[in-house]
């Protein structure tokens, strides 16, 4: 009788534990699933930060080369 109670209390434990592990497992699962959105958003304002960035650096360089032409042509006169 004790080999009983003490095999099922064993499997009691058991799925009790596998049920916990379970659900922690699932809680886990679906705080980072709800996060993906917010990161993918981020990740494209971060996206078109660095081609904004990219453009702005382009065109400071056509504005000095710009400026380094009229330098040279006010020097010249």
């Amino acid at each position: 009788m004790t080999d009983q109670i003490n095999l099922q209390t064993i499997k009691d434990w058991f799925t009790l534990m596998v049920a916990i592990i379970a659900t922690i497992a699932g809680v886990i699962f679906w705080v980072q699933s709800i996060n993906d959105p917010k990161f993918e958003k981020i990740e494209k304002e971060i996206q078109t930060l660095r081609n904004d960035i990219t453009q702005i650096r382009m065109d400071n360089n056509e504005i000095l080369r710009i400026v380094g032409r009229l330098e040279g042509k006010l020097e010249s006169k």
